[in-house]
């Protein structure tokens, strides 16, 4: 039974990452980091190198901006 619960989360997770990804979703940097495997501060020296997607600003507050990736472009 465990198994048919295991098969149909990942399926469900399959289905939900399909679905942000032909609506072009915005996720937070956190989500992208864990999406790349790869370090915030490598994420902040490869936009700094033009060699990963630009993100977007989402607000600004109290001198932190609030940034975010279209999930389309992290997964080109």
């Amino acid at each position: 039974m465990d198994n048919i619960i295991s098969i149909k989360a990942d399926f469900e997770a399959q289905v939900t990452a399909a679905l942000m990804i032909q609506s072009n979703a915005l996720i937070p940097f956190k989500l992208a980091v864990r999406l790349c495997g790869i370090s915030r501060q490598e994420i902040s020296r490869r936009i700094a190198r033009g060699t990963f997607p630009k993100p977007q600003k989402l607000s600004k507050r109290n001198n932190s901006t609030r940034i975010a990736f279209y999930l389309k472009d992290l997964h080109e």
